[in-house]
């Protein structure tokens, strides 16, 4: 039976750099390569004070959630603190304490729960953990449209009282500003015997975009893998709510370039350029 699925992911281009983090196998989450506008709070009460951030999201498929994903852009000497709750906050369903980051700084960090963690479809969660020593990361207004990364969602601000939670102290994330996003993840992994999901990536990990780059320059590789190993045989496009950024971007098979009718890069160094992609089979 033919596969059909629409996946999408928003890419944050730098004009001076784009880092990429590749999904673990099997193992999917919602921002995926995505990096914040801001690596590092500063010049607030909350940039330096101990807090715990936050995601509400939920998933069309049951699975489990095996730990938290949480980018940083410094280091922190009292660890951090990764949980999972109910979305309410009435029931803490998993906890886990980190003495250190799991991978360099800046970048993604992840914290495993001691076993896997069940959850339901259709079912609002929220992912979060705790930072003593404050300096999150963050993007201003990043969680005004949301983000659908089958199977898992992170809602619009709008639809669900608030998203992009936080809290002083180590407590369950309550409050909100202006849908900040805080770069609170998960690592989901679906029930066996369910349709299979597509995941993307960008290769390489790490391209860079200087301001002088010519029009037809590729960009990224987007590479789509389906859960159960068949070969990704469809398409790629752009969609919101991002698209192809005013036209500065265009799709040539599943390579990213800089749009030869658009118009450039020559204005936009030291600037964030997004583009949202749809791959569909």
């Amino acid at each position: 039976m033919r596969k059909k699925l629409v996946w999408w992911v928003t890419a944050i281009l730098l004009s001076s750099s784009m880092n990429i983090n590749e999904c673990l196998s099997q193992q999917l989450s919602i921002f995926n390569t995505q990096v914040p506008a801001h690596a590092v709070a500063s010049g607030t009460y909350s940039a330096s004070h101990a807090i715990t951030l936050g995601l509400k999201f939920w998933s069309s498929q049951s699975g489990t959630i095996s730990g938290i994903r949480f980018y940083r852009g410094a280091t922190s000497p009292l660890g951090y603190v990764a949980r999972l709750y109910s979305a309410d906050g009435s029931k803490l369903l998993g906890s886990v304490t980190m003495a250190k980051e799991s991978a360099p700084v800046p970048g993604w960090q992840t914290a495993l729960f001691p076993a896997p963690i069940p959850i339901s479809p259709n079912t609002t969660y929220v992912a979060a953990y705790y930072a003593p020593s404050g300096q999150y990361a963050y993007t201003n207004s990043g969680l005004n449209n949301g983000l659908v990364s089958s199977p898992l969602t992170a809602p619009a601000s709008s639809a669900v009282g608030g998203n992009g939670v936080f809290s002083f102290g180590l407590a369950f994330p309550l409050q909100t500003y202006q849908a900040t996003n805080y770069f609170a993840d998960v690592l989901f992994t679906p029930a066996p015997g369910q349709s299979p999901v597509l995941s993307l990536s960008v290769q390489p990990p790490n391209p860079s975009i200087t301001s002088t780059a010519p029009s037809g320059t590729a960009v990224a590789t987007i590479v789509a893998t389906w859960s159960d190993g068949s070969p990704f045989t469809g398409t790629f496009g752009f969609a919101q709510p991002y698209s192809n950024d005013g036209g500065v971007f265009a799709l040539v098979g599943n390579k990213l370039i800089i749009n030869p009718s658009g118009p450039g890069v020559g204005g936009l160094a030291g600037t964030v350029q997004n583009a949202t992609v749809v791959a569909t089979q």
